[in-house]
């Protein structure tokens, strides 16, 4: 299962464009899992946060803007 703040790699996966109504990201592309995607653990890091998610819990409890998940 995915965490947030969790490092992990993944292989073989499909790159397409994001044309869904509600974006988690605002980026033109999404990633998109078939059955040959592998996930696996990776070592430990610093973390580099690239983007700055709205929590799970926002979007839950509908304390956000619903057009796009992530921060500015």
């Amino acid at each position: 299962m995915l965490q947030e703040n969790q490092r992990k790699s993944i292989s073989t996966f499909r790159v397409s464009p994001n044309f869904e109504p509600i974006k988690a990201t605002p980026h033109h592309y999404e990633i998109e899992f078939m059955e040959e995607t592998l996930v696996t653990c990776s070592y430990p890091r610093k973390a580099v946060l690239l983007n700055r998610f709205t929590p799970f819990d926002y979007i839950v409890e509908d304390t956000v803007l619903t057009d796009t998940l992530v921060g500015k």
